[in-house]
């Protein structure tokens, strides 16, 4: 995207939200209420229930049957990737390919793995000629490791990946209706707002939507209150929130009681899942799913690592070049998903690093399993007013510049952080306008920002870069009640 692209992409951004967040709180709620009575209806219906019934007989099923499923996708998918995708004929014409020459798993070894940087500059060429790009839903997406990309899928691919993520509600004994509380980086309230409500309600789902930018010593009675009040059961979130608010009840000598608590978006570290357990007096039920679309994986009730959603899409594990690695060998994850046809994305590589497993789960089901992800985990800035925020949900206005290539949030003292970037050129005036802005909305006008060009920043011993790291403890009174460890790998479940 170029810069003219960027200006014009983030003016239109901050005219929906600024208008959004000058509306009174009644008129957001109804246009909360309204998305998801819209979003309700994009996700539910015949092909669902059609999906999801397949998914629960599949999960059980022989695992040679489940891999005569995903070969006869697969065959499916490049048969029409090579017809209506330029990017993937011209590779299979250059390697002298023919779709019949990948009909099995072992056969995608044939093609390249297709990494971040492939898909931005393969562009539109990776969109099939048989959908009209209109018709289509497209999220902006970056991992912790990559660059930035669009990607585009159908209404296939959303009811998919909904019934995936209802299985998991399923496996947990929290039925669709079940009243609950999100919190994620959708600005549902505005920054700006100080006082309570710091959440708005979606009827259609029988949910609260709470905002994961008001955290704070101050704030957060509010969230208990209100969750105690709606009478939440379950929560989904990113491990860090919910780790927020589990040492905030800790600090309190506080529970409160919940049913299942759902993460995601970041590695979810031990440490967090035994205070977050503790605090809500239930199980973690932890998921990965690629923003492109290519894998989904969760623990089920054994809580013994992640299965597979093999149905979703074939996952390899793979070295730099493409090469499988041995299981157990930690290995770049390369994800073909099975059902986006407008978009195909084969043997996409995304950055993130997991081991696959050969056991078996003691909940009977034969898919697949997954021993974890090796990344890191983001931390939480402390802001100035005592808010807390989850790191992933400073990242967008970075992400939309194109020749930002890597980034990292450094923060020594609440009132200021520094944006570290690497870049094909030097930041201009009018983008660092626009991400001062930016960041003063989000983190607010006491905080000032430093931002550095630098030809590299260092990397973990898997290739990750940690996107955000804070040096300001989080502190209610005088104790400190939330601090990540330093050298802490990410979580293997437990029992």
């Amino acid at each position: 995207m170029r810069l003219g692209k960027w200006n014009t992409a983030l003016t239109k951004w901050y005219l929906r939200y600024y208008t959004y967040g000058l509306l009174p709180i009644r008129v957001q709620s109804a246009l909360v209420a309204r998305h998801g009575r819209k979003v309700y209806k994009l996700r539910f219906g015949p092909d669902y229930e059609e999906l999801a019934r397949f998914l629960e007989v599949s999960e059980r099923s022989d695992p040679d049957e489940i891999r005569s499923y995903q070969e006869s996708r697969l065959r499916k998918l490049i048969r029409h990737a090579y017809e209506t995708v330029p990017h993937y004929r011209d590779i299979m014409d250059e390697r002298k390919l023919k779709p019949s020459d990948i009909t099995t798993v072992p056969d995608l070894s044939k093609l390249p793995v297709l990494s971040k940087e492939d898909v931005r500059s393969a562009g539109t060429r990776l969109l099939s000629s048989a959908f009209d790009r209109k018709s289509l839903l497209t999220a902006a997406t970056s991992a912790t490791t990559g660059t930035p990309l669009t990607v585009y899928w159908d209404r296939d691919v959303e009811i998919m990946n909904h019934a995936c993520y209802m299985r998991l509600k399923r496996w947990a004994g929290v039925p669709f209706g079940t009243p609950h509380a999100v919190m994620q980086g959708k600005p549902t309230v505005p920054p700006p707002q100080k006082k309570p409500p710091f959440w708005r309600y979606n009827p259609a789902w029988n949910q609260v939507r709470m905002s994961t930018l008001h955290m704070s010593d101050a704030n957060l009675p509010y969230y208990l209150d209100e969750l105690r009040r709606f009478g939440a059961e379950s929560l989904e979130t990113y491990p860090s929130a919910a780790y927020v608010i589990a040492r905030f009840l800790e600090a309190k000598g506080e529970y409160l009681p919940l049913k299942s608590v759902f993460t995601t978006g970041e590695p979810l570290l031990t440490q967090q899942r035994v205070v977050i357990e503790e605090r809500f007096q239930t199980k973690v039920f932890d998921a990965y799913g690629a923003a492109e679309r290519v894998v989904f994986s969760t623990e089920c009730e054994e809580h013994d690592g992640h299965h597979l959603y093999e149905e979703y899409g074939i996952t390899e594990f793979v070295d730099e070049e493409g090469n499988s690695v041995p299981v157990g060998t930690a290995g770049l994850v390369a994800g073909t998903g099975l059902h986006n046809m407008a978009m195909p994305l084969i043997r996409y590589v995304g950055g993130d690093i997991g081991v696959a497993s050969d056991k078996r789960c003691a909940c009977g089901r034969t898919l697949s399993m997954l021993e974890g992800l090796t990344s890191r985990a983001q931390d939480v800035l402390v802001l100035p007013d005592g808010r807390m925020l989850p790191g992933r949900n400073i990242g967008w206005s970075v992400r939309m510049i194109d020749h930002v290539k890597d980034w990292q949030v450094i923060q020594e003292r609440p009132d200021e952080i520094r944006l570290v970037v690497v870049s094909d050129k030097p930041i201009s005036e009018q983008e660092h306008a626009g991400l001062r802005q930016y960041f003063r909305r989000r983190l607010g006008p006491e905080v000032r920002l430093l931002v550095e060009r630098v030809a590299e920043i260092p990397h973990s011993p898997v290739g990750k870069t940690r996107h955000v790291i804070s040096h300001v403890p989080l502190v209610w009174g005088q104790s400190n009640v939330f601090a990540m460890e330093e050298a802490e790998e990410p979580s293997t479940p437990r029992k």
